[in-house]
Parts: structure tokens; C-alpha cells; sequence
């Protein structure tokens, strides 16, 4: 257990030097950033992304006290310890019925005293590309709008994982593209709710890859 955690330590430190090293040597250009801030002067926002798509985001959201929710897993473990040297607040939760339960009611806290919250749509594990419903649901229950955002690198290396995960290269060209935002009133259908953010996930995620083309 010792060795894992020290294990888990070395390689969050060497997580967060890559992340810096890369993002630092980047020329990372914010596109449509209006789409945040605009909701923003209203009420703090859900910012919504797809999982293979973290890599500059979790950078660009750097020390904002954005809350991101990570599994109660070893791999959980490791993920809590690289976004926390980024300045993210983490809220542990389960895939069980009582550990995603305790994290909603958390998540539901945390928004309506005025921090913005962060998920990964598809996480943790998939289906890729396919919106769960628990950021619906939080929108829904708060009044928060959900923020859609990616981001690309023009050079690139690909994962042939279940996410795609981008890794970009140092030197590089990015960008991190603000989508139009996305509203869940009362009366709403959350499976309409979801293509539709969906859709506009996968509009500023091609969006972004053909901007640094």
C-alpha cells in the first residue's frame, strides 16, 4: 500500500512537469472564451468535455477552484493527485448507488455556493462519445448552465485507447474552444438535453481540430 502510494506520488509529480512543460512551450489560443464568460455574469457554470480531451483543459482551468468529481479507485487516487497540483478542488465519488449519490448531493452544494464544476461527459469509462446523464441532471437541479468545451494540438499523438486520448507535443499550436451553452430547465427531457450537448461537444471538438490544421 506504501509503495503504491509513493509509486502514485512520483508519477503525479511527473504528470504535472509534462502537463507544464507542454502547455508552457504551447501557444494555446482560447476560441468563442465569450460563451464562458458571458453565462458566467449570470451564475457559476457545469463545464462539460469529453474524456480524451482533458489534457490542455485541465490546464487552461488551472487554480480557478473548478471542482472535478474522481473515481474512489487507485486510478482515482492518481488523477486526484495531478489535478489538485493544478489547483482543482476534487469531490471522490463511486460508481455505486451511495457513493454517486453522496457526490451529487456534493456537487449540488458546491454549485449553489457559486463554484464552477467540471465532468467529463463519457467518463470513466465510456461509452465514448456518449453523454451520461449526471451533468444534465445537476444542471437541472441547480439553474447552472452547462459550458461545452475541447481542445486540439497540432501535433499530436492519438491513444488507441476507449477515449482517443490527445496527448500534444511541446512547441506546439492548441487551442481550447468555448461551445454555446446549454440550458436544462424543469420541464426539459434529459435524453433530449443530451444529444443535444452531445452534438455540440462534437461541433467544438472538430471545430478545434481544424483550427490547428
Amino acid at each position: 500500500m506504501l509503495y503504491n502510494k509513493f509509486k502514485d506520488t512520483i508519477f503525479s509529480i511527473l504528470a504535472w512537469a509534462v502537463i507544464n512543460f507542454v502547455c508552457l512551450t504551447s501557444r494555446i489560443i482560447r476560441v468563442d472564451y465569450h460563451n464562458y464568460l458571458n453565462e458566467k455574469k449570470k451564475k457559476n457554470v457545469l463545464f462539460a468535455f469529453w474524456h480524451g480531451r482533458q489534457f490542455l483543459l485541465q490546464f487552461d482551468r488551472r487554480f480557478k477552484d473548478v471542482h472535478i468529481m474522481t473515481s474512489l479507485s487507485r486510478d482515482g487516487d492518481l488523477q486526484t493527485l495531478i489535478l489538485s497540483k493544478f489547483g482543482h478542488k476534487l469531490i471522490r465519488g463511486s460508481a455505486g448507488k451511495r457513493g454517486a449519490v453522496e457526490a451529487t448531493l456534493e456537487f449540488v452544494k458546491v454549485l449553489r455556493n457559486g463554484y464552477d464544476c467540471a465532468f467529463a461527459v463519457d467518463g470513466p469509462r465510456g461509452p465514448v462519445y456518449e453523454v451520461k446523464p449526471g451533468t444534465l441532471y445537476l444542471a437541472q437541479k441547480t439553474g447552472c448552465s452547462i459550458v461545452p468545451f475541447s481542445s486540439s494540438a497540432k501535433f499530436k499523438k492519438v491513444l488507441a485507447n476507449w477515449d482517443n486520448y490527445l496527448i500534444p507535443f511541446p512547441f506546439n499550436k492548441c487551442v481550447v474552444v468555448f461551445g454555446k451553452p446549454v440550458e436544462v430547465k424543469k420541464e426539459d427531457n434529459l435524453e433530449a438535453k443530451a444529444e443535444e450537448l452531445k452534438l455540440e461537444l462534437n461541433r467544438v471538438t472538430e471545430l478545434a481540430d481544424r483550427l490547428v490544421r
